[in-house]
């Protein structure tokens, strides 16, 4: 029971992320290049016939996947099973990427929590792959589109293409509003597109 096509988009950028501080569960909103960057992001979706659109409920992935919603014609139905790793008391502090290099994979090394508060990679992964197994049922032989995280679409494509956790540095998911996809029509799930940010360089033409 697999959709036939699997549009991953990270939402678009924050004030956090521009100022590179760690945001986990913290529901930090767009800014106005995040809101432009996901209005480009809906140009491109438009030329996939989407069936379904699911996104984080945290306001960063919600107000983009809102955006790309209007644009298509359909309303973003919201989970938390969707968010970000939490990071507990590294929520808010620059400089965690210089103390713990990306923070995923990190925490997909070690089987504690990175800090007070945070969850731990394998309860991360279970609630991802949980809410994937709930749409893939839901939306089989259909494109669906997935608003989310870096770290989130991360560890789900990490998961479909058998990637071991311990090796999730091997995919980059830095750019905002950037879209991956993974396609099902084959028998088996291919990653054809990774982070792919050529909507936000000019108008989208397909």
């Amino acid at each position: 029971m697999t959709p036939a096509l699997l549009l991953l988009a990270r939402h678009g950028e924050t004030d956090w992320n521009r100022e590179r501080r760690a945001q986990g569960h913290t529901d930090i909103p767009l800014n106005d290049e995040g809101r432009r960057q996901a209005r480009e992001l809906a140009l491109r979706l438009r030329s996939f016939e989407i069936h379904a659109l699911v996104a984080s409920d945290l306001s960063r992935a919600a107000e983009t996947a809102r955006i790309v919603g209007d644009a298509i014609g359909l309303s973003p139905v919201l989970s938390p099973a969707w968010r970000e790793i939490g990071l507990g008391a590294l929520e808010g502090r620059e400089g965690t990427h210089r103390q713990f290099g990306e923070l995923v994979t990190a925490a997909a090394r070690q089987a504690a929590p990175l800090a007070e508060g945070a969850e731990t990679f394998a309860a991360f992964e279970a609630r991802i792959l949980s809410g994937y197994e709930r749409l893939a049922r839901g939306h089989a032989g259909r494109t669906v589109c997935v608003v989310s995280h870096g770290g989130t679409l991360k560890t789900l494509i990490a998961h479909l293409v058998g990637l071991p956790a311990e090796r999730i540095e091997r995919l980059s998911l830095r750019a905002n509003a950037g879209l991956s996809v993974v396609d099902f029509r084959h028998g088996r799930p291919q990653l054809t597109m990774i982070n792919d940010t050529r909507h936000l360089e000019g108008p989208w033409t397909s």
